[in-house]
């Protein structure tokens, strides 16, 4: 008698109860077997002939170009998937026109004329029309109810209209010589999301069964905690660049950790966004198949005070706040320091150092003694006691060291505990003293949302960036000019004039800045820019770069 026939003989002659405890383990069993072979199907990283394929390590949450500001990871997608009216060439570090066929503008600099292209489509085949520009500029980010201040902020006070069939304009109440480069975000389809509340446009399944007009479109978008992948093809109605996609086909992976990244490289062509010490980077590095290209991005991590705090409202505080700082420690993994709005080092000039016993003697001189509870009063015994709030993107580790050097100058910090969707509010609300945070300068390094005293939140409410409700006719003055200013030689100059000023007041802290490594396979050819304005900037060079047949 066989194997088989001898299991079912002996379960047949079973009692029922124990037939029915054996039939209940086999079903856990299989069960659990099916899981496993569940969770190994539903994340197939492996190559296949004639697709890209590049690793990220990240996450998908919204592909929806108007939120991925939030998201590297999204921002890498969407500029791949929408197009805007305009589009910016990392090589060249120029706009050119995309949607538009060309712009033009006023010589008071306060209005933008933008033609449209009558040939392109969305990848359902639905045109594009000047009621999408509208849409995605009038309805939906100057809407009360949408939820991205860095974009409401952008497009306040503009007014934008239709003046024909394929021309729209921009009104601007002042000149500013960076609007061009807001003109590079991606549109919407009004056809598509016309019926969707504004308010809760971050809600919809749109942001995973994204419908562009860009020179991608999905073909498919798998989304687990393992990790994501999502396929994309070059889109054949394409005409926003002069030249088409060299890739035809691309496939990214997102993996929640380094470690999962390199079990996986076998399987990959590239790898984007990696610290140049991280785990990773040191593997690919020992990998001759790979070519390695460093580059740098316009971002920072810096520490607002908030000037509405009793104490932060003198800035001989902030100035002594400033000097207690040994910045080293809190420059993270894969960063270097940086101490103005160059996004350089001056640590060891004159004024940058850090010095923990002159900032002490600074907070005495200023009546700041320490009390019974080992912090400092002022001379009507109220506690200097600062409330921290940090992005969860910034290690516990630095967060807490940075409360820990202050705690030695004997001023209290609170951390505020908070998610990435508190965060937003918090921020928004102005919920705190001290906010620590990552932000990025962009494609124009444009400080006006930063500084100009009309971008502080009026009672605890608003979308302005001024993250230190700072207010000072320099700085107002100095912003103003340098958005007006065209010439690129004195617009640096203003810059300059406004570091110093910045300097002095101690609005914020300049901390750190991150270098990054750029993996690609030695096969495509050479990647040449070592300087980029966002991570998705690479994307742009790498789909036009010639490669072979992988």
């Amino acid at each position: 008698m066989t194997s088989a026939p001898k299991v079912l003989s002996l379960f047949s002659s079973m009692p029922r109860r124990e037939k029915i405890i054996v039939g209940v383990l086999a079903l856990v069993f299989l069960f659990s077997i099916g899981e496993l072979l569940i969770s190994k199907i539903k994340f197939p990283v492996h190559s296949e002939k004639g697709v890209f394929a590049e690793g990220i390590i990240g996450h998908i949450q919204d592909l929806n170009p108007l939120f991925a500001d939030y998201n590297d990871t999204d921002r890498d997608l969407t500029g791949l998937i929408f197009s805007g009216l305009m589009r910016y060439d990392p090589i060249v570090k120029n706009f050119f026109p995309n949607l538009a066929t060309s712009f033009e503008k006023t010589s008071n600099g306060l209005i933008y004329t933008l033609n449209l292209r009558t040939d392109a489509v969305w990848h359902d085949g639905e045109p594009v029309t000047a009621e999408d520009i509208l849409f995605t500029f009038k309805d939906v980010i100057q809407d009360p109810g949408f939820r991205n201040p860095l974009l409401k902020t952008t497009f306040e006070g503009v007014t934008v209209n239709k003046t024909s069939q394929n021309t729209v304009t921009f009104t601007l109440t002042k000149p500013n010589s960076y609007f061009i480069s807001y003109l590079t975000l991606g549109i919407l389809p009004k056809h598509v999301l016309k019926d969707v509340p504004i308010a809760s446009l971050d809600k919809t399944n749109f942001g995973q069964r994204p419908i562009g007009s860009g020179p991608y479109k999905v073909t498919g978008l798998n989304l687990n905690e393992e990790g994501d992948y999502i396929d994309l093809l070059a889109f054949p109605q394409y005409y926003g660049m002069s030249t088409k996609p060299t890739i035809e086909r691309m496939r990214f992976f997102t993996f929640p950790d380094e470690q999962s990244l390199m079990e996986h490289k076998s399987a990959l062509h590239s790898a984007g966004k990696l610290g140049i010490t991280s785990p990773a980077f040191q593997e690919f590095s020992k990998d001759d198949r790979f070519a390695i290209y460093h580059y740098t991005l316009n971002q920072f991590t810096a520490v607002y005070l908030n000037s509405s705090n009793l104490f932060l409202k003198d800035k001989k505080v902030r100035q002594a706040l400033a000097l207690g700082l040994n910045k080293e420690a809190l420059v993270m993994v894969g960063e270097k320091r940086i101490d103005g709005l160059d996004l350089a080092d001056h640590g060891k000039e004159a004024g940058f150092a850090g010095n923990q016993g002159a900032a002490a003697k600074a907070l005495d001189d200023l009546g700041l003694k320490i009390g019974p509870e080992g912090f400092r009063i002022n001379n009507k015994g109220e506690k200097v006691s600062l409330n921290l709030l940090a992005t969860p993107k910034i290690p516990k580790t630095v967060v807490e060291n940075l409360r820990n050097q202050w705690q030695t100058l004997g001023v209290q910090i609170n951390i505020i505990s908070s998610n990435s969707e508190t965060f937003v509010d918090l921020v928004s609300e102005r919920r705190y003293d001290v906010l620590l945070i990552k932000q990025s300068l962009g494609y124009n390094r444009d400080v006006y949302p930063l500084f100009h005293s009309s971008q502080i939140a009026t009672e605890g409410q608003g979308s302005g960036l001024n993250f230190s409700n700072f207010k000072s006719f320099r700085t107002d003055g100095l912003t103003e000019a340098i958005r007006k200013e065209k010439d690129s030689k004195d617009k640096e100059k203003l810059l300059i004039e406004l570091s110093k000023v910045i300097e002095d007041e101690v609005p914020v802290i300049f901390v750190s800045t991150p270098v990054y490594a750029y993996v690609i396979d030695k096969r495509v050819q050479p990647f040449t820019v070592n300087s980029l304005d966002f991570h998705s900037d690479r994307l742009s060079v790498l789909t036009h770069l010639s490669f072979p047949n992988l």
